[in-house]
């Protein structure tokens, strides 16, 4: 594209400059968004060589840079500002993850296949189990004691892993820690997403428990503490995520032992877990491969966009 010539899409370059200097976006243009996309770069404009805007960043009017190309609070150091622009784009991020999700052949495969294990493991196996961890003449009651009965109770349910990662947020964009906001983010909207598939299924098939709940299967402790596992094996690693994971399989365990679920409960949650907390981590991982999108100028005049990611 020639200098001044945008035929109305977007921003153009300044129609002129000087003979020393390269051709530069013009930060006053019909998009003010764009100067702010460049902004980012300015830092590392001597290194690259990419010419960007020179102007202190786009203001509250020009808006933030676009949710899928940003990396980190869409206002950096402005608290309130980013946690708003985040809570107007989690709709959207939300949607963009469920189609993520439905869309991946391994995850789609898997919710799918926790149905069919959930039957087979019902016709099978649970009258089995129950009456193993019954008190009938055959049962040997429950295994695990009260306490640990309430750790897992406690620490494997959705009530407590949806906090933690909002504590996580609100203190990674206070420190503007942008490597764990951006985990955060991808804890919470996995957990979200999961909680919702889990409490759409127990609604439409709304199978009793043991405990005489009328919305029992899949499992929701199991199938949050699967998710929150594989978020965290994903994000942070095996040394972080194998832990998690075998935490996620006592909670399994001790929803079982207590009589709280059904062995096909726990089966189905932890495959529905699974599933999603992958789908929703790649989606993440996959948004620009933690790029960020800006506009750059050539010193011969060529215009464009760049992915930039600084090593």
């Amino acid at each position: 594209m020639r200098p001044g010539d945008d035929h109305g899409h977007g921003p153009r370059l300044a129609a002129t400059a000087p003979p020393d200097q390269p051709a530069r976006y013009d930060a006053v243009s019909a998009d003010p968004g764009w100067a702010e996309l460049g902004w980012v770069l300015a830092a590392a404009s001597a290194e690259t060589g990419v010419q960007v805007p020179q102007t202190a960043p786009a203001t509250d009017q020009a808006g933030p840079a676009p949710w899928r190309g940003r990396r980190g609070p869409a206002y950096p150091g402005d608290f309130w500002h980013s946690l708003g622009r985040d809570a107007l784009e989690m709709p959207a991020t939300l949607w963009d993850d469920t189609k993520a999700t439905v869309t991946n052949r391994p995850a789609l495969a898997l919710i799918g296949l926790s149905g069919l294990a959930g039957a087979v493991v019902h016709n099978n196996w649970d009258d089995d189990v129950e009456r193993h961890f019954g008190y009938g003449p055959r049962g040997h009651g429950s295994q695990l004691n009260s306490e640990w009965d309430g750790i897992g109770g406690f620490f494997g349910s959705p009530a407590f892993h949806l906090p933690l990662a909002g504590a996580m947020y609100v203190t990674s964009l206070m420190r503007e820690d942008v490597e764990n906001y951006e985990k955060a983010k991808t804890f919470i909207n996995a957990l979200a997403l999961n909680g919702m598939v889990t409490l759409g299924l127990k609604a439409a098939v709304r199978t009793e428990s043991p405990n005489g709940d009328k919305h029992g299967w899949p499992s929701g402790h199991t199938s949050s503490s699967f998710c929150l596992a594989v978020v965290a094996y994903e994000e942070y690693g095996p040394w972080v995520g194998i832990p998690l994971l075998g935490f996620a399989t006592f909670v399994g365990y001790e929803r079982v032992d207590a009589r709280n679920h059904d062995l096909s409960d726990v089966v189905s949650g932890a495959m529905i877990g699974i599933a999603i907390g992958h789908a929703v981590s790649r989606n993440h991982q996959g948004r620009l491969m933690g790029m960020t999108l800006v506009p750059y100028t050539h010193p011969e005049g060529a215009a464009g966009l760049a992915l930039y990611k600084r090593w």
